[in-house]
């Protein structure tokens, strides 16, 4: 009996190799290497559908103007706004009509390291993003970014389309060796937990709203 068992599992073996050869010999590339989401609209709308899974919500803007009504429409309070460099610095007409708001500019002065407590007071954190995933709803974000990503109320993320890739996999690919170090943090829809009676609470270890525009010039 234990011999006719051993002989099933080594014809098992056997079969299991030979299936994976020829996959490689016809395809001739790993699974992980191959296209997901062809173009930048195939991947935006598997983007949306799972951020949108998630409580989160993405658009895609032609112009400044349309970025600009949209962060006017959604940042309604008088916390302020905590905005990155980068984003200060090119897109300064969508952010012109924020004058309302504090905005605070994110310099290398606090690269090394500020107090939290400087970041918290702003209820919005409009922030660039290394890469976004489409298979997962995800946003990647730089290490030093972290901090208001994490406690900002709403987070609201201004990126291009070439951000926008099909996996995981593609992150660590050579195309984004730029993407800011191993260090990353990744953001999949707003903060949720539930508590030991299972009511489910959004906010408590991150953003409440999560918002993705893609500037699709």
């Amino acid at each position: 009996m234990e011999d006719d068992r051993e002989k099933i599992f080594a014809a098992i073996r056997r079969g299991l190799r030979k299936d994976q050869h020829s996959d490689t010999e016809r395809d001739g590339r790993s699974p992980l290497n191959t296209p997901l989401f062809a173009d930048f609209q195939m991947r935006f709308e598997k983007f949306s559908d799972e951020l949108v899974k998630l409580g989160g919500e993405a658009y895609v803007f032609s112009d400044y103007q349309g970025i600009s009504d949209f962060l006017l429409e959604h940042i309604t309070d008088d916390a302020g706004v905590f905005l990155y460099d980068e984003i200060r610095e090119k897109y300064d007409r969508a952010l012109s009509e924020l004058k309302s708001t504090r905005a605070y500019k994110l310099s290398t002065d606090f690269e090394n390291g500020y107090d939290k407590r400087d970041v918290a007071a702003f209820g919005s954190a409009i922030l660039p993003c290394a890469a976004c995933i489409a298979e997962t709803g995800t946003i990647v974000l730089r290490n030093n970014m972290r901090l208001p990503a994490a406690l900002a109320t709403r987070l609201f993320v201004i990126t291009e389309p070439a951000r926008l890739i099909a996996s995981l996999d593609e992150l660590f690919t050579e195309k984004f060796r730029d993407a800011g170090g191993s260090n990353l943090f990744l953001v999949t829809g707003p903060s949720r937990t539930a508590d030991i009676e299972k009511e489910l609470v959004t906010g408590v270890h991150g953003p409440k709203e999560v918002y993705v525009i893609f500037h699709k010039e």
